[in-house]
């Protein structure tokens, strides 16, 4: 099938498939005329690559499992263990998200409170930050 086919069975635009092709992760035949042609493994290889994208594979990762899969050295065994990596990494990336949220809600009752008898922010909150909060 030629890429805008599988652009429209997949539901992305030709040029992400270009893209994916161009950075190695996915493939495609050349005919004589220099079209790419694709198979149907094409259809589930992108599937795949936008399914791990979705949950925060980078596209090496992707490249690393997709190049296992088709060498038939990835086990089910071994994907858990990808999942699970990119689940801790997840739940890191989580943990520091709430760590700043909860910062900026510190300085904002900070701001309000010392706002309430000066409308500049004080030298020493811009310069500094405020002493009373712990570092992340």
């Amino acid at each position: 099938m030629k890429i805008g086919d599988l652009a429209r069975r997949v539901g992305v635009a030709p040029s992400k498939i270009r893209f994916l092709e161009a950075r190695g992760v996915l493939q495609s035949d050349r005919l004589a005329n220099g079209y790419r042609e694709y198979g149907e493994d094409a259809v589930t290889a992108l599937q795949i690559i936008l399914q791990a994208q979705s949950v925060g594979f980078t596209l090496e990762e992707i490249q690393r499992t997709l190049g296992e899969t088709r060498s038939s050295q990835l086990s089910c065994a071994d994907m858990v263990g990808q999942l699970r990596l990119k689940l801790a990494e997840l739940d890191r990336h989580i943990a520091q998200s709430i760590a700043v949220r909860d910062r900026l809600g510190q300085m904002i009752v900070l701001l309000e409170e010392r706002g309430a008898h000066n409308e500049h922010v004080p030298v020493d909150f811009r310069i500094h930050g405020p002493l009373e909060l712990p570092p992340l």
